[in-house]
């Protein structure tokens, strides 16, 4: 199972007590994952979802707003992800009731319909029936690459902080983007196809909608994760600042290790000043030793600076002999 998927089964798993609420979230789900269809002079609302659970809070709402109760149905359209996915049909006797009580649509006096644009505000105007919105919208039209660690071959497999909703209607994106936005949600919309997609790629952003809908194991997963990879992130810099600096090191001392060879050769150590001479001795004795360990090493008190302006004196003797001795 999925983080996304066991995150949304959290959200399903409290109970809506509010009856706005319940209009809230029967409306957001309707939104996010319903369709009207048209059988004769009939017309009913469909709900498809790959989360049985969600069957059982529309059922709850429906009673307890209606009285009715709605069917499910198993989609036998196996082509989509090859997972198992869930039509829910609500009672057809109230579906005009229903669409004008959770804000989709409108009537006029001759009982025809329009639907409304967008997302109704009087549906959203309580925060609690407002967070329970969100709640709905995020168990039936949202998804996420997010991967908790985990070994595979032993190999890990990272994934990023990308969590996104995906809408058919851009008006009604454009608003769901508002509600979130209001609650210090940032979010951002691009197009695919004919979707639209309002996604969130900051963590923190992501621990925050958590909180919103109520998944908190699912939060502190996040927030475990977000810091085992920042310990993990931390200690690779750290280890490759060390390379980075033997290999500096290592680049260093074999420069002035073929500079002394070439001022033995062609001049002669004992040509060499005291001071010289003995950092000659001692490099070439310790040839991977930093210049820090160096200072320790020396007959002379010194410092990292100044063993590196005499490195840099020995270099530039040892040019006089050998041009092709890099700077």
């Amino acid at each position: 199972m999925s983080f996304a998927h066991e995150a949304k089964l959290e959200v399903l798993e409290s109970p809506i007590k509010n009856e706005c609420c319940k209009q809230a979230f029967l409306s957001a789900v309707i939104h996010s994952c319903g369709e009207l269809i048209k059988s004769g002079k009939e017309i009913y609302i469909e709900l498809k979802t790959d989360l049985d659970k969600v069957f059982e809070i529309v059922n709850d709402c429906l009673q307890t707003l209606y009285g009715k109760n709605a069917e499910m149905f198993i989609d036998e359209d196996k082509n989509i992800n090859k997972a198992t996915r869930y039509i829910i049909k609500l009672p057809k006797d109230c579906t005009k009731r229903i669409l004008f009580d959770c804000g989709i649509a409108k009537f006029n006096i001759e009982d025809e319909f329009s639907l409304i644009s967008g997302l109704d505000e009087h549906i959203i105007e309580n925060e609690c029936c407002a967070k329970t919105y969100i709640k709905g919208v995020f168990a039936t039209a949202s998804t996420s690459n997010i991967v908790l660690e985990e070994k595979k071959s032993n190999k890990r497999y990272f994934s990023g902080y990308h969590w996104e909703f995906v809408f058919n209607r851009e008006d009604y994106a454009d608003d769901f983007s508002n509600l979130l936005f209001s609650f210090g949600i940032t979010n951002k919309k691009n197009q695919r196809k004919n979707l639209f997609i309002l996604y969130i790629k900051e963590a923190e952003k992501v621990s925050d909608l958590f909180a919103i809908v109520g998944a908190f194991k699912s939060l502190l997963k996040l927030q475990n994760e977000m810091t085992v990879r920042e310990v993990r992130n931390n200690i690779n810099r750290q280890n490759n600042c060390i390379n980075a600096n033997i290999t500096k090191t290592v680049n260093a001392s074999i420069k002035q290790i073929k500079a002394i060879n070439i001022i033995n050769e062609r001049l002669g150590f004992d040509k060499l000043p005291q001071n010289l001479r003995e950092l000659c001795l001692v490099r070439l004795a310790n040839p991977e030793e930093s210049l820090d360990n160096l200072t320790k090493l020396l007959s002379t008190t010194i410092t990292k600076s100044g063993i590196n302006h005499q490195f840099n004196r020995l270099i530039k003797i040892a040019k006089n002999y050998d041009d092709n001795l890099e700077d």
